[in-house]
C-alpha cells in the first residue's frame, strides 16, 4: 500500500490532481501563445493546490506562473509570485520544484537590475541541483542561469552554459518538448554571440557557428512541421544572423523577411519583431543603406514604448546609438546615447527607490516583528500539530485494517479491497480460503508464542504466492483467504497446491524442534456482480471437503 503525504490525506484523492490539470492547461496554453490565459490556468492551479493542501503543486504552479511573467516581460508581477511562493519552499519535500521556482526567482532579480543577488541566489541553485536527481529541474536551472548570463550581455557565457544545458538535456532523456525549446535557447544565444563578435570585429568560433546553424535549422524544421509561428520566426531571425555574420547579405535579407512576416502570426509578435528589425537595421547600415535602417528603426518605436518591460527602450536607444555611429550622425548619435544612459539611470533610481522603501517598510514593521515572530510560532506549531494529528489518524486508520500479528489485511481491509476491485471494473476473481490443520494441537503442545510464530511464517508464504495481484487476509484464529483478481478458478487450482506444498515444505524446526504443519485449501469462484458472502461459503464448503478427506490438500469442487 503506497504511503500518502500527511498533508494529503486531508482531501479526498481526485481533488489533489485538480492544481495538475490547471498546470497542464497553462503549459498547453504557453506553448499556443495564449499568454495571457495560461496565466489565468496557472493561477486556478496554484489556488487549487492551496485548497487541497498539497504544498508541491503550489511550488510547481508558482514557478509555472513566475517563467510565464519573466517570459511576458511583465517582471514585477513575477517578482510578487516568487515572493508568495518563497513561504511554500520550507515545507516543500520535492527539492525538484524547490530549485525550478527559485531559478526563476533569480532570473527576475537579475532582469529587474539586482544583478548580485538574483546571480547569487542562480548559483545556489547550481550548487545545490548537482543532488538533485530530477533531470528536468536540474535542466530548468542550469537555462535560468543561461539566460541571466545573457540579461547582462555576457554573451559568450550564455552560449556556453545554454550549450551544457542543452547536451544535459539530450543526455538525460527529457520529452521532446523540452529538448525543443532547449535547442531555441541555446540557438538563440549562440546566435547572439557570434553576432555581437562580428559588431565588435572579433573573431568567430567556427566550430560554434556550425553547431548552431544546425540547431537553428533543426527548430525551423520542427517548428515549420507542427506549425509553431514564433519557434519558425526566432529561427529565421537567428538564420539570418548567421548568414550576415558568414557575409551572405542576400540570404540573411532573405531569413529577415521571412521572420518579420511570421512575427506577424505570433500573438507577443512585438520582443521578436524587434529583434529581428534591429539585426536587419545593422545589415542595412552595414551595406551603406543607413537611412534605409533608420526608416526601420522609426518604424518599430511605436512597439517599443508598448512593451511593459523597461529593458526593452534600453536595447531600442543602445541600437539607435549604434546604427547612428556607424551612419556618422553624431547628432542623433549623441542624442540616443543620452535617452540609453537616462534609461540606465531611471533604472537605477527605481532599483534605488524600491530598495529604500524596503528598508523603510522593515523599519516600520520593527516594532511589530515580536508579535509577528511569536505569531509565526504559533501558526507553525499549529501547523505541525495538524500534520502530527493527520499523521495519527493515518496510522490509526491503516491499523484499524491490518492483523496486528501477520501484517496481513483483516475483515475490515478485505471489504474495502473488494469495493476498491469492483470500482476498477474487475468482473471476475477467484477465492482461496486456506485453514491450518490441528493448529489447535499446536498450541496445545508447543505452546500460544509457538503458534503465533507459525501463523506469522504462513502468512510470509501467502504473500509469495506466485498469482500477479493476489490480496492476502488474515480472517480470524488460523484462516487465512486469498483473493486473485482477473484468475480462474483453474489456475488458481495450482497456486493454492504451490502454496500447500510450500507451507508443508517449511523448516519448522526453526519455530519448534519436532513441529510440523499443513493447512487445508477450499477454492472457488467470485463474478465480482455476485454476492461475495455466497462465494465465500463455497470456498468454506470445500475447505471442509478437504478437511473430511484427510487435510493437506486442496479441493475446488465438492
Amino acid at each position: 500500500m503506497s504511503q500518502q503525504s500527511p498533508l494529503s490525506v486531508l482531501t479526498p484523492t481526485l481533488e489533489l490532481h485538480r492544481w495538475q490539470e490547471f498546470l497542464d492547461r497553462a503549459v498547453e496554453l504557453d506553448w499556443k501563445g495564449r499568454i495571457d490565459e495560461a496565466v489565468q490556468a496557472a493561477e486556478a492551479g496554484y489556488q487549487a493546490a492551496l485548497e487541497s493542501g498539497e504544498v508541491v503543486g503550489a511550488v510547481l504552479a508558482s514557478h509555472r506562473l513566475g517563467l510565464l511573467n519573466f517570459n511576458r516581460e511583465t517582471l514585477a508581477e513575477g517578482l510578487q509570485v516568487c515572493l508568495r511562493a518563497e513561504t511554500w519552499t520550507k515545507f516543500c519535500p520535492d527539492e525538484g520544484a524547490v530549485l525550478s521556482l527559485r531559478s526563476v526567482h533569480g532570473g527576475i532579480l537579475v532582469a529587474l537590475g539586482d544583478i548580485a543577488g538574483g546571480m547569487e541566489m542562480l548559483v545556489d541553485c547550481l550548487q545545490r541541483s548537482r543532488r538533485c536527481p530530477e533531470a528536468l529541474a536540474v535542466w530548468r536551472v542550469q537555462t535560468a542561469y543561461a539566460v541571466a548570463l545573457f540579461d547582462i550581455m555576457d554573451f559568450d557565457g550564455a552560449a556556453t552554459a545554454a550549450g551544457e544545458a542543452l547536451a544535459y538535456a539530450e543526455v538525460n532523456g527529457l520529452l521532446q518538448d523540452y529538448l525543443l525549446i532547449a535547442r531555441c535557447i541555446a540557438g538563440r544565444m549562440a546566435a547572439r554571440a557570434l553576432a555581437e563578435r562580428k559588431l565588435a570585429g572579433l573573431e568567430i568560433d567556427q566550430a560554434l557557428f556550425e553547431v548552431t546553424e544546425s540547431i537553428q535549422t533543426q527548430v525551423l524544421t520542427i517548428g515549420l512541421k507542427s506549425d509553431f509561428a514564433y519557434e519558425v520566426a526566432e529561427a529565421n531571425c537567428c538564420l539570418g544572423m548567421l548568414a550576415w555574420v558568414r557575409g551572405d547579405d542576400a540570404g540573411a535579407t532573405a531569413r529577415y523577411t521571412a521572420a518579420l512576416m511570421k512575427a506577424r502570426d505570433v500573438e507577443d509578435s512585438g520582443l521578436i519583431g524587434l529583434e529581428t528589425s534591429y539585426w536587419y537595421a545593422y545589415l542595412l547600415a552595414g551595406q551603406g543603406d543607413y537611412a534605409g535602417a533608420v526608416s526601420l528603426l522609426d518604424g518599430v518605436e511605436e512597439t517599443v514604448a508598448q512593451q511593459q518591460s523597461s529593458r526593452v527602450p534600453l536595447r531600442y536607444y543602445g541600437v539607435r546609438y549604434r546604427i547612428a555611429e556607424r551612419g556618422e550622425d553624431w547628432a542623433s548619435a549623441f542624442r540616443y546615447l543620452k535617452l540609453y544612459h537616462g534609461q540606465v539611470v531611471a533604472d537605477h533610481a527605481r532599483l534605488s527607490s524600491a530598495r529604500a522603501y524596503t528598508m523603510k517598510i522593515s523599519l516600520d514593521l520593527e516594532n511589530l516583528r515580536q508579535k509577528q515572530d511569536s505569531a509565526r510560532l504559533e501558526r507553525d506549531r499549529l501547523l505541525e500539530e495538524n500534520l502530527r494529528l493527520a499523521a495519527e489518524r493515518q496510522a490509526s486508520d491503516l491499523a484499524a485494517r491490518t492483523d496486528p500479528l501477520t501484517g496481513l489485511g483483516n475483515r475490515r481491509e478485505l471489504r474495502f479491497q473488494c469495493e476498491a476491485l469492483k470500482a476498477a471494473g474487475v468482473e471476475h476473481a477467484t477465492l482461496m480460503l486456506v485453514d491450518l490443520d490441528h493448529f489447535k494441537r499446536i498450541n496445545d503442545v508447543f505452546s500460544h508464542a509457538v503458534g503465533d510464530n507459525v501463523l506469522k511464517a504462513v502468512a510470509r508464504c501467502l504473500e509469495a504466492i506466485q498469482l500477479d495481484g493476489a490480496l492476502c487476509f488474515r480472517m480470524g484464529g488460523e484462516e487465512f483467504l486469498v483473493v486473485a483478481p482477473q484468475v480462474t478458478a483453474c489456475v488458481a487450482l495450482g497456486a493454492a497446491e504451490g502454496l500447500r506444498l510450500a507451507v508443508q515444505a517449511h523448516d519448522w524446526r526453526q519455530v519448534a524442534a519436532g513441529l510440523d504443519v499443513t493447512c487445508s485449501i477450499g477454492v472457488a469462484d467470485w463474478r465480482l456482480a455476485d454476492d461475495f458472502e455466497s462465494a465465500l461459503h463455497a470456498a468454506d464448503v470445500r475447505l471442509y471437503s478437504a478437511k473430511n478427506a484427510g487435510r493437506n490438500r486442496c479441493v475446488l469442487t465438492v
